[in-house]
């Protein structure tokens, strides 16, 4: 996971902008007027639309609201957590569980488990600690973090063998065995939810998708006009999410590119 995540940091959107940026502004500066010229102007311009506008709120918006807040039933059978917004080497260096943009993942979760309490409390997202280097994991901060903020360690379960969205999905089916007619709810970042569900129809789980940790709202006076490095940074988590979604299917790992309800 640690690799594709670095790949991903030096090819994400707002890199490659950045970049070819700064190689425009060389070149033009050793010389190179005409391809230096090309590539300030196709950056700069690229950056102007995604940067000072916000139409990469626009590009999230139908991520996060392709499955809408669910009605739940009287009685569910466990809530499934999906990592993702743990900060191991955070928590490592401090000695207290840290969390990312994506913390209301925990409090959806929470209140979940606050409002159906026989409900089984399931965090997925692989070892607790680096085989290797014996450094702290994701699921190493939900085991830190979960049993302190009212999740009795009976109703927690813990999947420790996956490194992407549809392991997760076919080694916590494998691990609960879910039983016909009962209520599965997986809790997600909300742009997140169709490539998870995807990954969870893939392996013939019919789970119940709540959407947590919205980053977007059209139309509010604050809607990300001219906050350049909030808007790239945006970009390229909805990137992320789209190039999975592609990803995921044409290696046949989903039977559909953008899940519906």
């Amino acid at each position: 996971m640690s690799v594709r995540w670095f790949l991903w940091s030096l090819l994400s959107p707002s890199q490659v902008l950045l970049g070819a940026a700064i190689l425009g502004a060389l070149l033009l500066a050793l010389g190179r007027n005409e391809i230096g010229r090309r590539l300030c102007i196709i950056s700069g311009a690229a950056i102007l639309l995604f940067g000072l506008l916000p139409l990469s709120h626009y590009i999230v918006y139908a991520l996060e609201n392709r499955f809408p807040q669910p009605a739940l039933p009287l009685q569910i059978t466990g809530i499934v957590l999906m990592a993702g917004a743990e900060r191991p080497a955070a928590t490592e260096e401090y000695g207290e569980p840290q969390l990312n943009s994506f913390a209301a993942r925990y409090t959806t979760t929470l209140r979940l488990a606050a409002t159906y309490p026989d409900a089984r409390v399931v965090f997925t997202g692989g070892p607790p600690a680096n085989s290797r280097t014996n450094r702290l994991e994701q699921t190493g901060v939900a085991r830190t973090l979960l049993p302190t903020v009212g999740v009795v360690p009976s109703r927690l379960t813990f999947e420790e063998r996956s490194t992407d969205t549809c392991e997760s999905a076919a080694n916590t089916k494998a691990l609960l065995q879910p039983k016909p007619g009962e209520s599965w709810v997986v809790v997600t970042s909300a742009i997140h939810i169709p490539r998870t569900i995807a990954c969870f129809r893939a392996v013939g789980w019919d789970v119940i998708p709540k959407p947590a940790d919205y980053q977007v709202v059209i139309g509010a006076w604050n809607s990300g006009s001219f906050r350049i490095a909030a808007n790239l940074a945006l970009l390229d988590t909805a990137l992320h999410e789209w190039l999975g979604l592609l990803y995921y299917r044409l290696t046949g790992r989903t039977q559909e590119f953008f899940p519906s309800p």
